[in-house]
């Protein structure tokens, strides 16, 4: 019987159905086939429902494993003894039905014996065992005829300790009791019905070794089992020496440490100085290299152990890379080609899905099972983003709040959302984290994120946590902005620290009489439009805006500012405000998008001709921007291009005017109209002044492992034929010259590298990042 998902063995059975998973580098159905070949039993029906084809494919016909075996796949579920039913025609004489997922090796000729002395007609085979909960328990007379069982029974209700293996004998007459297609059990059907009608149904208590791999602790066990002699199985390797089993081509260096019991499959090399340490099992074709050590642990096939790694206790499926440095503990399981960085931590207990990518000096300490990349590294581009409910439950932001509220001891922090109805329910949960750490909370309600910036800085607190709801892609994603005491975005510095307690969840919390009272503070809008109204109120604005969206705060400020906000207008600017409330997109009266670097531009523009004589902007931002500073006697600082970095350059170096315009949309609409009127000036005006800006963005396919030597190559090259060009290291790779410059940044986040050029022209733009997108992909194979 092979028709088993084997729910309970994820996540080693994700990509196969439970009898092929490995036993000592061997599917356990293959055991199985050779204790019937051995009993001299050579026609095999298998039974399958979940994915056939992997056991059809594996096994054949059967003639390479000396039997002979036919198919009978359940379209539909059939229970134990409708899948049997459903191979009768293959069911002319007296059967044994066996589980293709058990590890046996009990005297089969035995139990046929047994069963044709007592002219039973159904013959259980039974073992003695030690817990019985987990299983079918039957009690049988002096004769071994059952007088009763029950399923999986509560300690009050065990009256046996010989349990229901799960292998029969029967009598072909049997399955004329069960309907063909009929759902039929047979513990629950078929087995009471014999009792009731007294057939003659026996138990035959089998001596030898019974293990029913019904979960990943009791998959780890057999093995372990088989290593210390306790069931009698095929090994394929020599026994080099006591309880040492070394497969065909094992190539083991000099100065290795094996200590028995261990297996070592075909094909495997252990490089010098590892440690093979009592009861490691570890598959064919795998690499353990130097230093690794491996104990209690079960690895299946082509499994990569790099330097100085440690498993312990663990099960490692098929094709996983395990980094330098990197520990896997106990009763941790990870699945098939998961890439594990270098100095990670799994943490006891932990599952791991397939196809996983765990970025370097990551700690896990939860189940990894949706997604394709785990990091260290809580945050992205725009702070700290997931799904409701599925990455961020209340529990999840109940210990983010904690961990903020932990690196900001005695602290007063804000806590402030967007309108969606989930908001709340999660800020709350924020609330809480932060209350158990001992800090003040203040609440704002709800907001959009700048005027929190601007309320955090205004009542002197020392940070803030803005959660907001936004679409990507048709789909909605809750987004967390971590903020300090100026209304910036925390420092990489402090992100690193709470990303590094927050996953080793080494943070404590405060005393029951340190928690604090909770401040509500939800006016702070009003002081908000007045601060803008006061700043430009002497500019009478006269002209149309088309508002794009439903922005009650920043329509009510252009209407007291005087301008008109309409649905429609030819000679009207428009503007729409990004889901943060910080990002502005214009489009002026020639009917063209001003957003992305000609929006930096122009603000950069606005100012530089309002006197202001710094700017800042990001290493990828354009070069027109040097352009404009050297027409207006102005100042370019260049900093990294994360928004936390652009923002904590303004505050340092009192680009406070650039940093408003730039993160607070309805702040730059009211600030640009007011800038349009005062100088008598059409949007389309300052967008003529402009250059045309030429930069090319693209991704490109770039493994973790792999970043850190495609930026060096890239950067050695580009050394090695200066000719002209300068070179910048600052963030990634920036090489320059008078036609133009390319930037290439590995992604924080993702398996890619980010190629950004720009030119004089929009042909050497392309072709500039072309040629790198070509040098990426080169140095990344």
């Amino acid at each position: 019987m092979a028709g088993g998902e084997g729910t309970r063995l994820r996540p080693i059975t994700c990509g196969k159905p439970k009898p092929m998973i490995d036993v000592m580098g061997r599917p356990v159905m293959e055991h199985i086939i050779e204790l019937m070949k051995n009993a001299g039993i050579k026609d095999i029906a298998v039974t399958l429902m979940y994915m056939p084809q992997v056991i059809t494919d594996y096994f054949g016909d059967g003639s390479s494993f000396g039997v002979n075996l036919e198919y009978f796949i359940e379209e539909t579920p059939l229970g134990t003894a409708g899948s049997v039913k459903n191979a009768q025609e293959f069911l002319d004489d007296d059967f044994i039905i066996i589980s293709g997922d058990c590890l046996t090796d009990i005297d089969i000729n035995a139990a046929i014996d047994f069963h044709r002395r007592n002219n039973s007609v159904a013959t259980l085979v039974l073992s003695r065992v030690d817990t019985p909960l987990e299983y079918g328990v039957v009690v049988t007379d002096d004769n071994g005829k059952i007088v009763r069982f029950l399923e999986k029974p509560s300690w009050s209700e065990v009256f046996s300790d010989t349990a229901n293996t799960g292998i029969y004998v029967l009598s072909p007459s049997v399955l004329d009791m069960i309907n063909a297609g009929e759902k039929y059990d047979f513990s629950q059907d078929l087995f009471p019905r014999l009792l009731n009608d007294e057939k003659p149904m026996f138990g035959y208590v089998a001596e030898g070794y019974w293990c029913d791999i019904g979960d990943l602790n009791a998959y780890k066990k057999c093995h372990f089992d088989i290593l210390d002699k306790k069931v009698n199985v095929i090994i394929d390797a020599d026994e080099s020496q006591p309880g040492v089993y070394i497969g065909k081509g094992v190539q083991i260096q000099p100065n290795t440490l094996i200590t028995p019991p261990c297996y070592i499959g075909n094909g495997s090399t252990i490089h010098s100085g590892a440690k093979i340490l009592p009861y490691s099992i570890i598959g064919s074709d795998c690499k353990v290299y130097e230093g690794a050590s491996i104990k209690q642990a079960v690895l299946h096939r082509n499994v990569t152990l790099g330097r100085m790694s440690q498993l312990r206790g663990c099960t490692i499926a098929d094709g996983v890379y395990v980094g330098a440095h990197s520990m896997v503990l106990e009763n941790s399981v990870i699945g098939e080609k998961t890439y594990i960085g270098e100095m990670c931590e799994i943490k006891n207990n932990i599952k791991i899905w397939p196809n996983k990518n765990i970025a370097n000096e990551t700690v896990v300490s939860e189940n990894l099972v949706w997604g394709d990349n785990f990091s260290r590294k809580l945050f992205g581009e725009n702070g700290v983003s997931g799904e409701i409910n599925v990455d961020i439950t209340p529990e999840y932001a109940t210990r983010l709040g904690a961990t903020f509220g932990a690196i900001k001891k005695g602290a007063k922090i804000s806590v402030s959302s967007g309108t969606a109805g989930a908001l709340d329910m999660l800020k709350s949960a924020f609330v809480s984290g932060l209350l158990s750490a001992g800090v003040g909370v203040y609440d704002f309600g709800n907001q959009p994120l700048p005027v929190t910036r601007k309320a955090v800085a205004f009542y002197g607190l020392d940070g803030g946590i803005h959660i907001n709801v936004v679409e990507r892609q048709g789909e909605e994603r809750l987004v967390i902005a971590f903020i300090d005491g100026l209304g910036a975005d925390i420092s990489r510095t402090d992100e690193r620290k709470l990303e590094t307690l927050f996953m080793r969840e080494d943070f404590s919390r405060c005393e029951p009489q340190d928690i604090k009272q909770i401040t509500t503070l939800f006016d702070y809008k009003t002081y908000y439009v007045r601060e803008i109204l006061n700043e430009l109120r002497s500019d009478r604005l006269d002209m149309s805006v088309v508002l794009s969206g439903n922005d009650e705060i920043t329509g009510a400020i252009l209407f007291e500012l005087g301008a008109k906000v309409v649905a429609s207008g030819k000679n009207a600017i428009a503007g729409r405000i990004d889901n943060f409330g910080e990002r502005l997109t214009l489009i002026d009266e020639k009917n063209r998008i001003v957003s992305g670097e000609l929006y930096a531009s122009l603000v950069c523009q606005i100012l530089m001709k309002s006197g202001q004589t710094t700017v800042v902007a990001p290493l990828s931002g354009s070069s027109i921007i040097e352009n404009l500073a050297t027409k207006y006697n102005g100042n370019v600082i260049r900093c990294k291009t994360s928004k936390n970095e652009i923002m904590s350059t303004m505050v340092k170096n009192n680009a406070l005017m650039q940093f408003r315009m730039m993160y607070d949309g309805t702040y730059a609409l009211a600030k640009i109209c007011s800038f349009l009127r005062k100088n008598n000036l059409r949007l389309c005006d300052l967008i003529d002044e402009i250059p045309e800006i030429h930069i090319i963005e693209r991704e490109v396919e770039c493994d973790f492992s792999k970043k850190g030597r495609v930026i060096r190559s890239i950067a050695d090259g580009a050394e090695r034929n200066k000719a002209g060009n300068k070179i910048e290291l600052k963030e990634g790779v920036k090489i320059l010259n008078e036609n133009g410059w390319v930037l290439i940044i590995p992604h924080p986040e993702k398996p890619i590298c980010r190629v950004i050029s720009e030119g004089q022209s929009e042909e050497f733009a392309k072709e500039l990042c072309n040629f790198y997108i070509k040098e990426v992909k080169t140095f990344s194979k």
